[in-house]
């Protein structure tokens, strides 16, 4: 009886936010994107839905709030080895294989499976991994060396304050597993979901990236007439060892958060979720400025007082994709 009405409970509440949310996000429930990471979505520990739903409790009804920010991507210790992604990743990775983009493209250059520079972002975001699924939970003795490639609901529930509902979700209509626990159990767009009023199809991508802008594809090496991409303008050596091709826009021979890059892991220099995305967030203006949309490193051309953007400020339309592609 207690799972059941709990269960009603957390359903209730979403009833109240697919209404609040009917028309899109709301501007005075957004995160407010300003100083730093912990003023935006990726900060999980906070909910920008309206106090009406008790703030961050609907959420608590399907992950572990851990109660830090960093957590559910960083740890100080017992990091994923499994990928060559920095710093100290704490993720579990999807270990499957993606469709790869497939359609005519100006750059015929081979495209592999995504990166570590993009697998730590679809970690979470092609929607097969349940956002608190991290392999060192705060505190002493929670550690897993399984939760690296593979989910482990009952690990995760051994969180000391965890929801303890996991167990009580099961699928949504036509959606996977019993016990599914990814985001898509609540943002999904299958008509017979439960709550398919709360699409999130910007921020789950799926597994088919057939419809998105190829990643694990290499860069050119020549840049003559005929070829339709700028030449970065700096190789930059991490502290580790990994090299990124850099368009260094100040010059300062350092690879700004505001400055699109290419990762090389071995196969040359490819394009990467990280490539165009700083998941910390790009000030647009300075520090304490409002951050770009989506993250994006540079701004593509949002102008105005469209929701989400209020303080975005552009220089040129298609800024972001320009930097890349000479057209």
């Amino acid at each position: 009886m207690k799972h059941l009405v709990r269960s009603l409970t957390f359903w209730a509440l979403l009833c109240v936010v697919i209404t609040a949310f009917a028309d899109g996000w709301s501007p005075a429930t957004r995160a407010p994107n300003t100083d730093s990471i912990s003023k935006t979505r990726h900060n999980l520990t906070m909910s920008y839905l309206p106090a009406i739903t008790g703030g961050g409790a609907i959420m608590d009804n399907a992950r572990n709030n851990y109660g830090e920010i960093c957590v559910y991507c960083h740890t100080p210790h017992g990091t994923n080895t499994t990928v060559d992604a920095l710093p100290l990743w704490n993720r579990t990775i999807n270990t499957g294989t993606y469709t790869i983009y497939d359609k005519p493209r100006t750059l015929d250059r081979p495209i592999g499976q995504p990166g570590p520079n993009s697998l730590t972002c679809l970690s979470c975001h092609d929607g097969t991994i349940a956002i608190d699924s991290i392999i060192n939970m705060p505190g002493s003795g929670n550690y897993s060396e399984a939760q690296k490639t593979s989910m482990n609901p009952s690990f995760l529930d051994t969180w000391p304050n965890a929801a303890a509902v996991h167990a009580t979700m099961g699928p949504s209509p036509g959606t996977g597993p019993a016990n599914d626990q990814s985001c898509m159990y609540c943002h999904s767009t299958d008509p017979t979901a439960a709550a398919q009023s709360l699409p999130f199809n910007a921020f789950a991508l799926g597994t088919d990236l057939r419809d998105d802008h190829p990643i694990g594809i290499l860069f050119p090496t020549v840049f003559e007439p005929g070829v339709d991409f700028n030449e970065p303008n700096l190789i930059y050596r991490t502290p580790g060892g990994a090299q990124m091709q850099v368009f260094d826009l100040n010059s300062n021979g350092y690879p700004d958060k505001d400055e699109p890059r290419l990762y090389d892991t071995g196969e040359g220099f490819e394009v990467e979720c990280a490539s165009c995305h700083d998941p910390h967030g790009v000030p647009s203006g300075g520090p304490g400025s409002t951050f770009n949309p989506s993250f994006l490193r540079v701004n593509n051309g949002v102008v105005g007082d469209h929701q989400g953007t209020l303080g975005i400020v552009s220089n040129s339309g298609s800024a972001l994709c320009l930097t890349c592609h000479a057209k």
